[in-house]
């Protein structure tokens, strides 16, 4: 399995804060049937601001400790972006914050419950300069839990969606679990990934993720969201994902149409 999301550099953001912590991460990992990481620090200004050499040189050096551990996993570059005004001029000078340096797909976080007026039609925009986001976690964030069916236009568009493998199996609770279930039955999400932070709270587990999803969308199209999926994004190939049905919106009854006028 592949985990295209997940926050695995030591020192580097609110990830883990020593090496041994790294791999020990990469264990937990590997145990799980994840063999390719990639490892997502945060962007984000004025916070998480470190240059592309410094993160690939830690990056680089948890690929060799790795190696010499005997543990058979690649860790490949890439970044959690924020959205920001700036974005396209950072995503212009810096190729590193895409994912594996291809300068294709980045990952787009929004901020959690103050989501930007027409947010999609902006990331969006940026699919025309080559660059296609894969907006992170929205299952989590509060905004999108109160507009469930915002996602269409923006899949619609070309943009995919990550979800988190804790938010599939519950451990994030009833309310996120219940819209990552419905976005996986609606075609609103084409990977599942850890963001992990921890050997702890947040393990680089997809496997229970897998196997939940397997209930919901069959075998066949969960794991293609942690292998086949994420493989072509590595490699800056066009997945080959399902288009979602267009949002039907129900006809309000002529009762409804005079009470809202």
């Amino acid at each position: 399995m592949i985990d295209l999301h997940c926050h695995i550099l030591p020192g580097i953001d609110d990830g883990p804060d020593t090496m041994d912590e790294a791999v020990e991460m990469c264990r937990i990992a590997y145990a799980d049937g994840i063999r390719t990481i990639v490892a997502t620090p945060h962007f984000r200004p004025g916070r998480y601001d470190h240059p592309d050499e410094s993160i690939n040189s830690v990056r680089e050096a948890l690929q060799s400790e790795v190696v010499r551990l005997g543990i058979d996993m690649t860790i490949l570059a890439g970044a959690d972006v924020t959205v920001t005004p700036e974005l396209p001029l950072h995503l212009g000078q810096r190729r590193g914050l895409t994912i594996n340096n291809t300068g294709r797909y980045f990952l787009a976080e929004l901020p959690n419950g103050a989501v930007p007026a027409r947010w999609d039609q902006y990331l969006l925009s940026l699919i025309r300069k080559g660059c296609t986001p894969i907006l992170t976690h929205p299952e989590r964030n509060g905004w999108f839990l109160s507009h469930r069916d915002a996602l269409y236009p923006f899949v619609h568009g070309g943009g995919l969606v990550q979800i988190t493998a804790m938010s599939v199996t519950g451990e994030v609770g009833e309310v996120v679990q219940s819209y990552a279930r419905y976005l996986l039955k609606q075609g609103l999400a084409h990977i599942i990934a850890t963001d992990a932070h921890s050997t702890e709270q947040r393990k680089p587990l997809l496997s229970g993720a897998v196997e939940v999803a397997s209930d919901i969308i069959g075998k066949d199209a969960a794991l293609r969201m942690v292998t086949d999926i994420p493989r072509a994004i590595i490699e800056g190939r066009q997945p080959d994902v399902d288009m979602p049905e267009p949002m039907v919106v129900p006809r309000r009854t002529w009762i409804e149409r005079l009470l809202r006028a």
